[in-house]
């Protein structure tokens, strides 16, 4: 049972960042110096999306902790 929800959650981890690296695109802030004509370009992301990430970060390492975690062998005295 363990396995297969782990399994489960690495699926959902890589779906949502698949899903999440088409939807959002960065907000582009290009800034030109005048003196020097060298163009700076920064990107920002909303929060939201890197929220996303943290979330399916941690759900690919507790799947993959389901997946390879040893079955405890019951005892029955």
């Amino acid at each position: 049972m363990k396995r297969a929800i782990g399994i489960f959650l690495i699926a959902q981890a890589l779906l949502t960042y698949l899903t999440i690296k088409m939807i959002y695109t960065p907000f582009i802030v290009r800034t030109l110096d005048r003196d020097t004509g060298v163009m700076t370009v920064s990107y920002s992301f909303p929060l939201m999306y890197w929220l996303f990430f943290t979330n399916s970060g941690i759900m690919l390492i507790v799947g993959t902790y389901l997946v390879f975690a040893k079955e405890k062998k019951q005892i029955f005295n």
